[in-house]
């Protein structure tokens, strides 16, 4: 007899349960274990990429630092980094050239008592070779500081000639615009010298004529005298003026002139005849003198000229100078107080500018238009001193 075959154990739910749990964590395992290559495969080539990021920046910074080493040997500027305890950490082959004590580790302010002489101001020094230097200081994150020292001996040098040529042009303005002042009362002046060598004259005359060449020789004496406390940088003389004497005084140096082009001359200054401004006499019948002869150069012979005054609502006087020449052309009409402008072939350019100066001189305005009588229209603006009238006119005594 052949032995029995085995009989097959009937499954039970709870084993077939069993199995089923077995086999389900065997599938979650595998897929998590599947998911933990995925992510470490993923985390090795961030890695590496960062590796590659982190070797490229270096090389980025290193080249960086390359050419900034480069661009300071380069540099024509002095460059000094001083650490937090104030001695020298690093410097370029200028520095080196600029401080001959210069080394590292020595402290800085040491360095600075051999080499600078002097501070005129702040950034600006002075080394005890001669050498002038401008010094800028910047902070820096670890505490120190970098200093930029940049050599300014050959600027200076041209800085100070250009000022020396500026103030020998502003000497020959000067002499210019004093030349022109004083022309016109020294051709009076040489008229009337003239006159007096005559014969015939009688002694009343010779008396009127040495009277009026008296007169004008002061008056460029005076000329002279304020052009050169002007030209020290000081102000004109001032005391009360008589608006109708510094115009009898710029006439009477122009009559000579005045009657040979047979100019018709209208002055009306009744509204401040009696009326005092303080200021100086002989500079404003020099401006005063300048207008008019503005008038008679261009518009010769024959020309008409209207000077009137009025008082200003307030504390001021306006003086009016009108012509009926050919007027002011509106393209120069900027210019026309510049300094050496001129639209004359033989003209100084300085008559008006002088003018200018004058009045700004007395704190009023100058300013010009086209006149109604066709030709140009001059306006004076001056500011009066608060006088009384009973003041006025007794000052006006001690004057005359």
């Amino acid at each position: 007899m052949g032995e029995p075959h085995p009989q097959p154990i009937p499954a039970t739910p709870d084993l077939e349960h069993a199995f089923g749990v077995f086999n389900e964590l065997s599938e979650r395992l595998t897929g998590a274990y599947t998911q933990l290559e995925g992510r470490v495969a993923d985390l090795s080539e961030e890695l590496a990429r960062s590796r590659r990021e982190r070797l490229d920046e270096r090389a980025q910074k290193e080249h960086l630092a390359d050419q900034l080493g480069v661009l300071l040997e380069a540099l024509p500027a002095a460059v000094v980094l001083v650490d937090a305890r104030d001695r020298v950490d690093r410097f370029n082959p200028a520095a080196e050239l600029l401080f001959p004590g210069l080394a590292w580790g020595r402290l800085w302010s040491e360095i600075k008592r051999e080499v600078v002489a002097a501070e005129p101001g702040p950034g600006d020094w002075c080394l005890r070779d001669g050498r002038r230097v401008s010094v800028s200081q910047r902070p820096l994150n670890d505490r120190g500081r970098i200093l930029v020292v940049v050599d300014m001996t050959d600027q200076r040098r041209l800085q100070e000639r250009l000022e020396r040529q500026e103030r020998l042009g502003a000497m020959g303005e000067m002499a210019a615009q004093l030349a022109h002042q004083v022309r016109t009362p020294l051709s009076a002046a040489v008229l009337y010298a003239g006159q007096l060598a005559r014969d015939e004259l009688s002694p009343g005359q010779r008396r009127e004529f040495s009277g009026k060449l008296l007169n004008g020789l002061r008056h460029t004496e005076n000329l002279v005298r304020d052009m050169l406390a002007f030209s020290r940088g000081g102000n004109f003389s001032t005391g009360p003026v008589s608006i109708q004497d510094a115009m009898d005084t710029a006439i009477d140096g122009l009559q000579p002139r005045l009657q040979r082009l047979g100019v018709r001359l209208q002055v009306d200054l009744s509204a401040v005849a009696e009326q005092l401004i303080i200021g100086n006499a002989d500079a404003l019948a020099g401006a005063f003198s300048n207008l008019i002869d503005n008038a008679l150069n261009h518009g010769g012979t024959g020309v008409r000229l209207v000077i009137s005054a009025q008082r200003v609502h307030g504390d001021g006087l306006t003086l009016l100078f009108e012509d009926d020449g050919p007027g002011i052309d509106p393209t120069v009409l900027p210019r026309i107080f510049d300094p050496f402008f001129t639209t004359r072939e033989r003209g100084t350019g300085l008559g008006l500018a002088v003018v200018q100066a004058v009045v700004l001189e007395h704190g009023g305005t100058l300013s010009a238009d086209r006149a109604t009588l066709g030709g140009a229209r001059f306006e004076i603006r001056l500011p009066l001193p608060e006088v009384t009238g009973a003041a006025a006119s007794s000052t006006r005594k001690q004057i005359q």
